[in-house]
């Protein structure tokens, strides 16, 4: 069962601040849920929560987690690491160390790489008006989102990124591409890449998934 937080609880419990429209933002629950750790998730957004979300990141940017005393963390790998440490060896989604963890690492990059070209390819189409989007620069985001999936799709040689067990490469994976196909759906259609469509199929049928789901 995934903990919530509840406002009758007495003790602190981390706070979680952006949308689950952000793979940045989602990941981090997810990976919050798989250890179960409580959180209160605050879906602030950039742009229409601009000033509540500098209170937490100066930079404005999401995600932030606001720890059980008061500090606050921002950027999900910054977040994720903690998290990790908090979890423990035992639990951790990566390694403190050795060649799987370079290996999830690597997986992560990519990952998250996509995940950049996808949100500049979504504010270059969604927030701009349309005589002002650079085809050519769209164009190229696209291609590189493609190509990204595209080497996900080639290190996925198992059940899962690193084999039999799931690791945070699959949960940045799995996020990143279900938020593309909430948002962008032509950049990552079914039946493209059949190896990442049974992962994110796994995926979001795990509770710690399904309720981040954006929207």
């Amino acid at each position: 069962m995934i903990p919530r937080a509840s406002a009758s609880r007495p003790d602190p419990v981390m706070k979680l601040v952006g949308g689950y429209d952000s793979p940045f933002v989602r990941r981090v629950a997810v990976t919050m849920n798989l250890y179960g750790m409580p959180f209160d998730h605050a879906p602030l957004e950039t742009v229409a929560d601009t000033p509540a979300v500098e209170a937490v990141n100066p930079l404005g940017r999401i995600p932030a987690l606001v720890l059980d005393n008061g500090e606050a963390l921002v950027d999900s790998s910054a977040i994720i690491d903690f998290l990790d440490e908090r979890a423990g060896e035992a639990k951790s989604l990566t390694p403190r160390s050795g060649e799987k963890r370079r290996r999830i690492i690597a997986v992560v990059a990519i990952a998250l790489g996509t995940a950049d070209k996808y949100v500049a390819a979504f504010y270059e189409t969604k927030k701009r008006p349309e005589s002002h989007v650079w085809r050519p620069w769209l164009d190229r985001l696209e291609q590189q989102v493609r190509q990204g999936l595209d080497a996900l799709e080639a290190r996925l040689v198992g059940p899962y990124m690193m084999g039999s067990e799931m690791t945070q490469a699959d949960v940045t994976t799995a996020v990143v591409i279900d938020t593309i196909r909430f948002d962008m759906a032509h950049l990552a259609p079914v039946g493209v890449r059949p190896k990442l469509d049974d992962l994110v199929r796994r995926a979001m049928a795990l509770k710690a998934f399904a309720a981040t789901a954006p929207g």
